[in-house]
């Protein structure tokens, strides 16, 4: 066995005994990191897999007891994710699906010849590097799952203490890690004291002392990182120098590695975190890395505990600015009470201080008012907020247009003070309504004023504001960022703020359609339309424009685009049924219509069967009934094949069912196959748009059905063919692979001229095999059209290719649209054959068309008077060729509907033009 880290340790099932040693043999020959263990059943082989460690397992499928694929079933019961390589004789579609739905890692069928072992060692080293990749991945997401976790409880806590306590907790309770602890500088001693610690320590704090300082207790981690503000680690305390002061205590706890972090934000350090790991070397670029960013982001959020602590130092400042306002400033008890005002309030009414402390807070409103402006206090103190516009009543008995906001106000233990706000006056703007009225009352939508930053605080808006946005325009221009921050859709707000001021930049009005979402909650598009007003020297003072709803319009472009989707999956349906569930599922989701079923067409019993429908149409009617050809509104649609629109079946008294409360009906015929029926309890519910975006799901549906019935009749026509297939696969190759392996040992014990007629025997009747299964197999239609890379899969096929010294050329850069497994057949074909017609330093080139391919070599050629034959079966210029090899060319291109040409290279060799394909835009 290979001594390296990247050993590969393979387990091969297989009943012959014989072909499994030579199977073994030369998958070491092939790879020296391979090694390979043999077992001659499944039960032999989970034994061995229990015994010690496999990379991957090799199982033919045909064994006594249990099968490959049985045995496939209890390997990934044990082990989901070990590599397993189906390596079978009995090669067939079915065998290779029930493979696939088992969680078979490869599946590769046994051929003829010895060339098929170094297929079978890449697919081994390709399975196991794809496994040990995974599991790398796997160590990456165990890393970003442990920074969610971090800096959802740091946000979320409420302190310091809070968050240094659960960052302990969380990096403790995770693999690997046994202990943290978050410690402190005392600047006198050079001391790290502990401050917060979680996990396996059992005394370990207590007993040993750590320094920030040069000295061998300031060496290890710890000490470390603080004086150097990084993350340091020990990768093994057993052998690390610099931790011998801690390392008896540290091993006796099971502390094999050690990180330390500064927690340090823009140069201030708020301590240090020390995690303990369980195991040597387990703390790599990555863990590193994630350490890094947690002692960022914890020191970031300490950061934050501190300014808040200041802002708190702050109040009485902030309190002295509130009298430097223009605006009304006021508190209010829970009674109604004043707590606190600023000086203006004194100024605009007139009363003395004294008086407003005397007062309540409805007194400063006329009379007529103040039931309303009491009801908006109640509001705030229920609700948390309120706004209310009311005149204000001065001492000398004038009265003030003002707009006040009320906030629910409490104290840092959440009780209640009453309510905080501003009061603004309103006689500027009052003016400017009165003008703009006369101008908005006739537009569809609303205009606003408002300043050019992302929350957009609007200062005046007007038209239809509450109808668009369910707000009240007071509710917009109180001084906040509603707008912006509430309405606009989150995933919009950047585009919006960079469409805007691009246009600003440039000195151009703006236009930009985006969502919002109303205060109900509902989802609108919007259609925005503005300028900027700018003060003499060009600096933008504030944004005017125009809003108006274009969800109707929009709604229509995205059900266009959703239809172009739902018409890709209803294509990829397997049943009839599942095409009818995709259709009926995209007249309920897309077309937001939800009583619709569909109605096949059983042609044994020439009745309607309802196959496929939603819940709602289930409340409505109960389950679907079966129709006859005729009978109801879905038998008269079928039957005349002419769609049937009804806006209140109610008048129609011959077609009205009075048991159902549906008013409205499409009845939509699907050719032969059946009918689509949409209906609504309310009468006119479908427009002219309705109707035609229902037609096309109907078209969509009916071509997808013809598809289903085409593939349907295929599939019977080759079964009889798959049999066949299986036959010839299973007791052919078998024996012929045990011959041809003994055949290439004996030659390595003796030289004959025998053998090597033995071995072209063996060549003639593998070739004779493959191309016989593959025509016999592959004789339906290309099924599954996906984007190929043409160059990538051009270079697999080569290496799938038994080559010798020829050499591949590959020029073409293009993704067209094939079924893959059918265009490898070709290019392993073509390629093959320009090998063995070619000569043994053949050059093979591959290249683009303008609506294909083309494969060239510069050997011999072909003749012009037998291009038109060489894609006859049986046609062959070779003594051992089979003149199948063309002939399954030919037939991959007629299933995809393409063309193939022969004609003559710039050598003089062979070229092969592929065209007609269809080529991915992306």
């Amino acid at each position: 066995m290979s001594a390296s880290s990247d050993a590969i340790r393979v387990l091969h099932v297989d009943d012959e005994p014989e072909l499994a040693e030579v199977v073994a043999t030369f998958l070491e020959r092939e790879d020296d990191r391979i090694d390979v263990e043999t077992a001659s059943n499944a039960s032999e082989g989970l034994e061995r897999l229990a015994d010690g460690d496999v990379d991957c397992v090799v199982s033919d499928y045909d064994m006594p007891g249990r099968n490959g694929i049985e045995f496939l079933e209890a390997v990934r019961e044990e082990r989901p994710d070990l590599p397993f390589v189906l390596y079978t004789g009995k090669g067939s579609e079915e065998v290779a699906s029930e493979a696939i739905a088992a969680g078979v890692t490869d599946y590769l069928q046994k051929e003829r010849g010895t060339s098929q072992y170094a297929v079978l060692a890449n697919r081994v080293a390709n399975a196991v590097e794809q496994y040990r990749t995974g599991q790398r991945a796997a160590e990456l997401d165990r890393i970003r799952t442990l920074a969610s976790d971090v800096n959802q409880a740091i946000v979320r806590a409420d302190s310091r203490a809070a968050v240094e306590a659960r960052v302990c907790e969380i990096l403790s309770d995770s693999d690997p890690y046994l202990f943290a602890w978050i410690g402190e500088i005392d600047p006198e001693t050079n001391r790290v004291e502990p401050r917060t610690s979680a996990g396996t320590e059992r005394g370990y704090l207590d007993g040993i002392t750590i320094t920030t300082d040069e000295r061998p207790t300031g060496r290890g981690p710890t000490g470390t990182a603080i004086r150097e503000r990084r993350v340091a680690v020990s990768q093994d305390v057993t052998e690390d120098p610099e931790f011998e002061p801690w390392k008896a205590e540290a091993v006796e706890r099971g502390f094999r590695s050690v990180a330390a972090l500064p927690l340090e934000y823009r140069d201030t350090l708020y301590g240090v975190l020390t995690v303990y790991a369980d195991r040597p070397n387990a703390l790599d670029a990555n863990e590193r890395d994630l350490l890094a960013e947690l002692g960022n982001d914890v020191a970031h959020v300490l950061h934050s505990f501190e300014v808040r602590e200041s802002l708190r130092e702050e109040r009485d400042f902030v309190d002295q600015a509130l009298d430097s306002l223009t605006d009304v400033f006021y508190v209010v008890n829970a009674d109604g009470t004043f707590r606190r005002w600023n000086d203006h309030l004194t100024a605009v009414t007139g009363h003395t201080d004294e008086a407003i402390g005397r007062m309540r807070a409805t007194d400063l409103f006329p009379e007529d008012d103040r039931e309303r402006v009491a009801d908006a206090l109640n509001e705030a103190l229920a609700a948390g907020e309120t706004t209310v516009e009311s005149a204000l009543l001065t001492a000398a008995g004038h009265r003030v247009p003002y707009e006040f906001t009320a906030s629910r106000l409490t104290d840092l233990d959440g009780d209640l003070i009453g309510l905080i706000g501003i009061g603004r006056d309103l006689t500027e703007r009052k003016r400017r309504e009165r003008q703009l009225e006369r101008l908005v009352d006739n537009l569809p939508g609303m205009i606003y004023r408002c300043v050019n930053e992302p929350g957009w605080p609007m200062e005046d808006v007007r038209g239809e504001v509450t109808d668009l946005t369910g707000y009240r325009p007071s509710e917009l221009t109180d001084g906040t960022e509603i707008y912006g921050e509430r309405i606009i859709h989150p995933d919009d707000r950047a585009e919006v703020w960079r469409s805007i001021q691009a246009a600003l930049n440039e000195r151009e009005s703006f236009e930009i359609t985006y969502r919002i979402h109303t205060k109900e909650g509902d989802l609108k598009w919007v259609w925005e339309r503005g300028r900027a007003i700018r003060t003499d020297d060009g600096r933008v003072e504030a944004l005017e424009g125009f809003i108006t709803d274009v969800t109707g319009q929009e709604r229509y472009t995205r059900v266009i685009g959703a239809l172009h989707e739902t018409a890709q999956s209803v294509m990829r349906a397997d049943t009839a049924e599942r095409a009818a569930e995709i259709a009926v599922e995209a007249v309920h989701d897309v077309l937001d219509m939800p009583a619709s079923a569909i109605h096949l067409h059983d042609e044994e019993d020439g009745t309607l069967v309802p196959v496929a429908w939603t819940d709602v149409t289930e409340e409505i009617v109960g389950e679907p009934p079966v129709f006859g050809l005729g009978e109801g509104l879905a038998g008269k649609a079928f039957e005349t094949g002419r769609p049937l629109i009804y806006d209140d079946i109610s008048t129609v008294p011959e077609r009205f069912n009075p048991d159902t409360p549906v008013r409205s009906e499409i009845v939509l015929p699907i050719d032969d196959h059946g009918v689509l029926l949409i209906g609504s309890t309310a009468p006119e519910a479908f427009d002219d748009t309705d109707v035609s975006l229902a037609e096309t799901v109907a078209a969509h549906t009916t071509t997808a059905l013809d598809r289903i019935e085409h593939h349907r009749d295929l599939e019977r026509q080759n079964e009889r063919l798959s049999e066949f297939a299986n036959i010839v696969s299973h007791d052919l190759r078998n024996p012929l692979n045990v011959a041809s392996g003994n055949l290439e040992l004996s030659r390595a014990e003796c030289d004959s001229e025998h053998l090597d007629a033995v071995a072209k025997a063996h060549d003639r009747i593998g070739v004779l095999i493959d191309d016989l299964l593959e025509l016999a197999r592959e004789g339906n239609g290309a099924t599954d059209s996906t984007p190929v890379d043409l160059a990538d899969l051009v270079r697999d096929c080569w290496e799938n290719v038994d080559t010798g010294a020829a050499t591949l050329d590959v020029a073409a850069d293009r993704t067209i649209r094939a079924d893959r497994n059918r265009l490898t057949q070709l290019l392993e074909n073509l390629i093959r054959n320009g090998v063995e017609h070619g000569g043994d330093d053949v050059t093979i080139s591959v290249g683009d068309l303008d609506d294909g391919f083309y494969l060239a070599d510069d050997g011999t050629g072909i003749p012009p008077d037998e291009r038109d034959r060489v894609f006859e079966s049986g046609y062959s210029t070779r003594a051992d060729g089979t003149g199948f090899g063309l002939a399954i060319v030919e037939e991959v291109v007629d299933a995809h509907g393409w063309d193939v040409r022969v004609t003559e290279s710039e050598t003089g060799g062979a070229r092969f033009e592929i065209t007609g394909l269809e080529l991915d835009a992306a």
